[in-house]
């Protein structure tokens, strides 16, 4: 039986294709099967400086290159060669430290993440494993920068620290007994310019800063399910303490807002006297200490028909001057109560009368630029008709006002 020539001609034209890509699909496959280099290593190195840091504070040692040869120093002694060093920016991704690790062919991926702010050195220092896909290890930490000192011992036990934690992983997928987040967190809040900071006191890794309502962290391997604590800050407010129950996670969260740092406010009230006429109301508070001491001035105007005015209807004009304290809790609580003492001075039919503020006592509730306040005050006469000055509270009893103030 004789064989076609055609088929022939056909079965010349595939071999000679399967020829041509079967050695390319080999060779693919060779390449995706091909294990990590366990005994190299990417540096990825960045550092973000303050722009407020002052000459006076400048660094006399280079920290951030101490940090990097520490850690490169550590890693030496396991025999893990730094094949390159990346220069990356705090959006450095798990994908992209993944990716770097898969093109060099090494298995480790080691981050050294460093910032001044102020005179405040702080370094976030991982390592990541390119072959299993996870972080075997990470530390963060700061120290002040003092002229003359120099910090290499926090440095250095920070380097132990992260490389005990990594050889200590090697026999399984953890990460110190746990896992690692893999993801930055997402928050929303109602006050653009505030910074998310991680960590506690002076201890912190930059969150970033709320813009147009919203922030997703930079990716920091915290230990997944542990409850992670940090800090709000904004200039001219208060501070503020947050926690994440179970550290990062897919929910976004709602940051609460923060409250201003008083400086001045000004008032305006309604002031109800018993049986007088009520009263408009203005003051002016100046902040010794802001949230806690002030003095203020406050002028009023009312009319009425009492012992101020012997029997005539006659419109006085007050003016008051006092000392006042905030007595709660802490600088930025929204219910406050607060007292104080002080002088006033009425004038009325061309009677010039004294009156002593000896108590005023109120209550308010604050919002980061205005508050809403309830006061009651005691006032008692000393002086009357010009020449007699004796005390005398007959026909008086305590006054209420009831008003807003407005803050910066």
């Amino acid at each position: 039986m004789q064989v076609p020539k055609r088929f022939l001609f056909g079965v010349c034209v595939l071999g000679l294709a399967l020829g041509r890509v079967l050695p390319a699909w080999t060779e693919e496959a060779q390449e995706e099967k091909a294990p990590l280099d366990s005994a190299g290593g990417i540096f990825f190195v960045g550092h973000q400086a303050s722009q407020t840091l002052e000459e006076s504070v400048v660094p006399e040692q280079d920290y951030p290159a101490y940090a990097q040869t520490a850690l490169e120093q550590a890693f030496e002694r396991f025999a893990i060669q730094n094949r390159k060093t990346i220069a990356v920016s705090r959006e450095l991704s798990i994908e992209s430290i993944d990716a770097w690790c898969s093109a060099e062919g090494v298995r480790w991926g080691i981050i050294v993440m460093t910032g001044f702010q102020e005179d405040l050195f702080s370094w976030h220092f991982a390592i990541y494993d390119g072959e299993q896909h996870f972080f075997r290890g990470y530390d963060f930490f700061s120290v002040h920068v003092r002229p003359g000192v120099f910090s290499s011992p926090v440095i250095d036990r920070s380097v132990q620290k992260l490389v005990q934690n990594w050889h200590d992983s090697l026999s399984s997928r953890g990460f110190n007994g746990k896992f690692a987040v893999t993801q930055g967190q997402r928050f929303t809040g109602t006050q653009d310019g505030v910074r998310v900071l991680f960590g506690s006191q002076d201890h912190f890794l930059e969150g970033g800063t709320i813009q147009d309502g919203v922030l997703t962290s930079p990716f920091y391997p915290f230990t997944e399910g542990f409850p992670l604590y940090g800090k709000l800050v904004k200039d001219r407010y208060w501070p503020r303490s947050f926690v994440l129950p179970q550290g990062i996670s897919p929910e976004t969260v709602a940051l609460p807002r923060l409250q201003r740092k008083v400086r001045h406010s000004i008032g305006f009230g309604y002031e109800f006297r018993g049986d007088l006429f009520a009263c408009l109301d203005v003051e002016y508070r100046f902040h010794i200490l802001p949230d806690r001491l002030f003095v203020k001035a406050e002028w009023g105007i009312w009319k009425d028909t009492t012992q101020l005015s012997q029997g005539v209807g006659a419109q006085h004009q007050e003016y008051r001057f006092g000392l006042g304290v905030y007595i709660q809790p802490s600088n930025d609580a929204a219910f406050r109560l607060y007292g104080g003492t002080g002088l006033s001075l009425v004038t009325a039919s061309g009677a010039f009368i004294t009156l002593a503020d000896p108590l005023w006592l109120g209550l308010e509730y604050h919002f980061p630029h205005w508050a809403v306040k309830l006061e009651f005050r005691i006032p008692e006469i000393l002086g009357y008709a010009r020449d007699i000055y004796e005390p005398d509270t007959t026909g008086f009893s305590s006054y209420g006002l009831l008003g807003v103030l407005l803050k910066w």
